[in-house]
């Protein structure tokens, strides 16, 4: 179990995607941290993604307790957020 930042994807208001590591620029694999989860959200928001009004399907960066597994490739990837 560990604490960091995630994106999370809401939809109904029941959690349906999660992320809290990304490829960087140069290639590295890294725990995204406050600033990286709010630049993907950025970055969603200018590719056209819209939260809708209702806020029933919203994408959300906070700072949550998850387990983190091993990917087919040996990284580090978020497995499920424990509530």
């Amino acid at each position: 179990m560990e604490v960091m930042f995630v994106l999370l994807l809401y939809m109904n208001d029941n959690l349906k995607e999660w992320m809290g590591h990304y490829e960087n620029d140069g290639g590295e694999w890294v725990e995204m941290g406050m600033s990286g989860c709010l630049s993907m959200k950025r970055t969603l928001k200018r590719n056209g993604w819209k939260d809708t009004a209702s806020g029933k399907t919203r994408f959300s960066c906070e700072k949550r307790t998850v387990e983190l597994k091993l990917n087919k490739e040996g990284k580090p990837v978020v497995a499920r957020v424990v509530e």
